[in-house]
């Protein structure tokens, strides 16, 4: 059964650039973590104008030159800009492994889409808790009103996925600061234990189980396709 918790931390963690390298350690390659996060609280033309769009030219599989118009790096995105960072003299961010994994939350991140209050995109082993806490904050204080927000994350191989909330407050000369609400996860794990009661007489361990069709009383069944309505069915809930 999925997890419903209050409040992870109080604070952003200290450790988190200790805790992606021993899961570095355990890993046998960085799994993308897809995630969505959403701003409430703010005007949609308040949002779009702390992001950062530049034209850039790629080559094609041909060597063939285009132009394309990409996100910035989340390192010069406006809404980061009160985050301390330091670049060296070519432009690049310093020390860029801790910085990711203390002020984003995970080692690389990138975002694919970020329009309206919404803004999508994956990152590498965790999905990017400290992000949401800095882009709260970053609306909270540059429009001195309360901002909240959700994000969705799910691992490619569903070690685990869920949904957390988060909200802003303002406390004396501190100023507006965010924090981290109630959140719920489920995993691979936890869905194959409900398709297993669903459908006890289905062999999970069957080789052919991910990409085969049972019958069971005269339905049959697609696993991959069970599992996926499981998984969109804990979406609709948390």
């Amino acid at each position: 059964m999925e997890r419903f918790r209050n409040n992870r931390n109080s604070s952003k963690s200290n450790n988190v650039s200790s805790w992606l390298c021993s899961m570095g350690d355990k890993k046998i390659m960085a799994n993308h973590v897809y995630f969505t996060i959403q701003i409430e609280g703010i005007e949609d033309e308040q949002f779009n104008e702390s992001i950062k769009q530049e034209k850039v030219t790629r080559k094609d599989y041909e060597g063939n030159p285009y132009e394309i118009t990409e996100y910035v790096e989340i390192e010069n995105q406006p809404f980061m800009e009160a985050v301390n960072k330091s670049f060296d003299e070519d432009g690049h961010l310093e020390n860029s492994y801790d910085w990711y994994c203390n002020e984003i939350g995970a080692k690389w991140c990138h975002i694919e889409e970020c329009q309206d209050g919404y803004l999508s995109g994956y990152s590498a082993w965790r999905q990017p808790h400290e992000l949401v806490i800095n882009l709260i904050e970053h609306f909270a204080k540059k429009y001195d009103t309360e901002v909240t927000a959700s994000m969705t994350y799910e691992d490619e191989f569903r070690n685990f996925m869920g949904k957390q909330y988060y909200g802003s407050d303002k406390e004396g000369d501190e100023g507006w600061y965010g924090w981290e609400g109630d959140y719920c996860e489920t995993d691979g794990d936890e869905l194959l234990e409900q398709f297993k009661e669903l459908y006890p007489s289905i062999d999970t361990e069957d080789e052919d189980f991910w990409h085969g069709e049972f019958e069971v009383e005269g339905e049959k069944i697609y696993p991959i396709e069970v599992v996926d309505e499981l998984a969109d069915d804990f979406w609709s809930r948390c």
